[in-house]
């Protein structure tokens, strides 16, 4: 029993990965702005969904399960205010109002939302039964995807400066702690910041990939 925890586990990471990987890229590469509008009605419904899905397969206890209420309630709100905002400057509309809610706090509450949830899974992991068995393959895969979308949705949303620190914590974290899903929450966050920083030296700067 305990090494098909672990699979599910891994899976269910890996799935969580997939689901920002997919919703927080693809739409705004292939849709237009108003179907990109609607597929992001459906991205908070996928995200909470394989939030339950990892949290169910660690067997998470009453705290973590409130932590990772309490992030999903932030990443939630997050995306739904950058959602309607930026719906409205699509209509039009301009001035530093529209402007904060859409490009300021809407990312910076999301983003604080998202790392959240990859804290609340580690608490859990703490507490979980430990077992010999896991799949190194779908962690990695995992952190490679994870980490490729920290890096693209930080820099677009110009969100990065709060994934360095992320970075240096769970770093630390996994260093005191080594714990399958928390070393591939560590490598996630290491590969967005080397991808930004190898971004920043490229450009002399972290600019927005649309503003090139």
């Amino acid at each position: 029993m305990a090494a098909w925890t672990s699979e599910r586990r891994d899976r269910a990471f890996l799935a969580f990965a997939a689901v920002f990987f997919v919703f927080h890229q693809l739409p705004s590469i292939l849709f237009t702005d108003r179907v990109e509008a609607a597929v992001d009605v459906l991205t908070p419904f996928a995200v909470a969904a394989a939030t339950v899905a990892v949290m169910l397969a660690l067997g998470a206890p009453r705290g973590p399960v409130l932590a990772a209420i309490f992030a999903g309630v932030l990443y939630v709100h997050g995306h739904g205010v950058h959602l309607a905002a930026n719906s409205i400057h699509n209509e039009g509309a301009q001035g530093h109002l529209v402007y904060f809610w859409d490009e300021r706090f809407s990312h910076i509450e999301a983003v604080l939302g998202w790392f959240g949830l990859v804290a609340a899974f580690c608490l859990a992991e703490r507490v979980a039964p430990r077992s010999p068995s896991t799949s190194p393959a779908l962690l990695a895969v995992a952190a490679l995807l994870l980490g490729w979308t920290f890096f693209t949705s930080t820099v677009e949303g110009q969100t990065w400066w709060l994934e360095l620190p992320a970075t240096v914590l769970f770093g630390i974290a996994a260093l005191r702690g080594p714990r399958p899903l928390l070393r591939a929450a560590a490598g996630a966050f290491a590969v967005g910041a080397a991808l930004i920083a190898a971004w920043a030296i490229w450009h002399g700067g972290v600019p927005e990939f649309s503003a090139l």
